[in-house]
């Protein structure tokens, strides 16, 4: 177990956040509603500092919480785990977070590790909110007769594959008649790449899977762009791809490259001139400024990590509406704070919001990622950018609206 914090920890941090209050909470009479994160902490690089970033967000969340007079009189506590980025140490960081008796979990944060968690939020009936697990694969898991026990506060990857395509497809763009895919094998990229390849018009010649722990990663990159195709798409994850995308952008090849969301393109490098990448639009609302200015000793924050805070805030939320701060009920609540209908309430107004829940009335979350309106599968929709890197800086060529991606709304 990799734990960042335990029962004494809680403790100290409990008494901190009420001025002496400690175990029996704000209101003198109940334990702290516990919230857990997963995140890998001792992650490679990049991945390190998205998970440093992800934490301080879900103390933010927590902070404002508890400033609000916390959850139904009781502070709320955090609890973070690592899970190194790894599946097996990230089952030994989930269960952790279950014994501690978490009413939910932030996280986790890579799709490989969140999948194979997958199962368990139902089995155990534990509420698990992603704020960076893309994969299409994760939209059923969680159900139950009871609630959906598994959520994400981040767009599902069909969007990305939907916007990637449009790359491919546009000829304003790379006007691709033919590509091929270098994938990080793994339950994010194989998921992906099937979402490209139903999305778009491009013929792709041929799916080139990589390890990043393998030796021979530049053969990968080799056989990506032998034949000189069109395009090459290129499905990484921060951290440990990032070598094989260099490799990409420095190799003897003139096609275009489009690189998936989240991944870090750096501008400033002659290498990435040129390169397509979509990502997720943010909103720039007055919660995005809020917490900006809150975290203002770690900008600019990390990809995800505005979401991190909006899946701490959702689940005291809807701990907040229901009438039992445990996770069925709070799992129940999730759509009725984030569905898109009732009075807006953003960062930093958990006060509002049980203003108006004690008046009888219905809040809808609008958060630092911008709305946060969840469909049936517990996920928002999002609008995204269609980037490019010209002449030494990341340029927006286009907005692709929610709308374009269509959604339920059920």
């Amino acid at each position: 177990m990799h734990h960042v914090s335990r029962r004494g920890w809680l403790a100290a941090t409990a008494t901190a956040l009420t001025g002496g209050a400690g175990c029996l909470g704000l209101g003198g009479h109940e334990d702290p509603v516990t919230v857990g994160s997963l995140l890998p902490l001792s992650g490679e690089g990049t991945l390190a500092t998205i998970a440093s970033h992800h934490q301080r967000a879900v103390d933010a969340a927590v902070e404002h919480v508890n400033d609000a007079g916390g959850i139904h009189g009781r502070e709320l506590v955090h609890e973070s785990a690592d899970t190194a980025a790894d599946p097996e140490t990230a089952a030994d960081a989930y269960q952790s977070l279950v014994d501690e008796g978490a009413v939910a979990i932030v996280g986790a944060v890579l799709s490989n590790v969140t999948a194979s968690l997958a199962d368990r939020p139902a089995e155990d009936g534990v509420l698990m909110l992603s704020p960076s697990s893309t994969s299409p694969s994760l939209a059923s898991a969680g159900r139950t007769d009871d609630a959906k026990f598994f959520g994400r506060t981040c767009p599902n990857d069909r969007q990305q594959a939907a916007a990637m395509a449009k790359i491919l497809d546009d000829s304003r763009y790379a006007d691709a008649a033919h590509a091929t895919i270098l994938y990080v094998d793994d339950a994010f990229g194989g998921a992906l790449v099937d979402g490209i390849e139903s999305a778009t018009d491009t013929t792709v010649r041929a799916t080139v899977p990589f390890s990043p722990a393998d030796p021979n990663a530049g053969g990968r990159v080799e056989a990506a762009t032998a034949g000189d195709p069109d395009a090459v798409v290129f499905v990484g994850t921060p951290g440990p791809s990032a070598a094989v995308l260099d490799e990409l952008v420095a190799a003897d090849y003139d096609g275009d490259v489009v690189v998936s969301a989240g991944m870090s393109v750096d501008a400033g490098d002659d290498d990435f001139e040129g390169v397509y990448t979509p990502s997720v639009a943010s909103a720039r609302t007055v919660g995005t400024q809020r917490l900006q200015r809150d975290l203002s000793d770690i900008r600019p924050l990390m990809a995800y990590t505005t979401n991190a805070y909006d899946a701490a805030m959702l689940v005291a939320l809807a701990g907040e509406r229901a009438g039992e701060v445990a996770s069925t009920p709070v799992a129940q609540s999730l759509r009725a704070v984030a569905g898109g209908t009732g009075h807006s309430v953003s960062v930093g107004q958990f006060d509002r919001a049980r203003t108006l829940f004690d008046a009888g009335r219905e809040v809808n979350y609008s958060g630092a990622s911008g709305a946060v309106d969840l469909q049936s599968d517990l996920e928002p929709l999002s609008a995204y950018l269609v980037e490019r890197v010209q002449s030494g800086s990341v340029q927006t060529l286009e907005l692709l609206q929610r709308s374009y991606f269509g959604g339920d709304g059920e």
